[in-house]
């Protein structure tokens, strides 16, 4: 909690906020995140394209793919890659599957929520949610 004493904020140490259980609490109820891929309110905006087609090239060119990654990775946490050589009809079939799995009912999708990385599968929220 906060307050102002003559235009200086104070901050109240006596709060009993518990951040770590409540994290604790948030991730041991299984949230299920609902597919809203097919809503109208998705927002479009461009997101950084990574082209392969140099990663058998010279090693200023590898380098160079290597920084867009770290650039990406660091600003945006994703991003798209072309000319990576794998087959549309594995990409089909791997979005095929992220959809069928994102469209059962959340009863379902709680069995995969874990942060058991042994695991095959796993779904789960952020990976350093108990560590932000």
């Amino acid at each position: 909690m906060a307050g102002s004493n003559n235009g200086n904020t104070q901050l109240d140490d006596s709060s009993e906020y518990d951040r770590k259980s409540e994290v604790q609490a948030f991730d041991d109820s299984k949230p299920v995140i609902e597919n809203k891929s097919d809503s109208d309110a998705a927002t479009k905006f461009s997101l950084p394209v990574i082209d392969l087609g140099g990663s058998g090239k010279s090693a200023a060119q590898r380098a160079d793919i290597v920084r867009e990654i770290k650039d990406a990775c660091e600003n945006w946490g994703f991003f798209q890659i072309v000319n990576h050589e794998i087959p549309s009809s594995v990409m089909e079939k791997l979005l095929e599957g992220v959809h069928h799995f994102h469209e059962q009912d959340p009863e379902v999708k709680k069995d995969f929520y874990s942060r058991d990385v042994t695991r095959k599968f796993t779904y789960n929220t952020n990976f350093d949610l108990h560590k932000a």
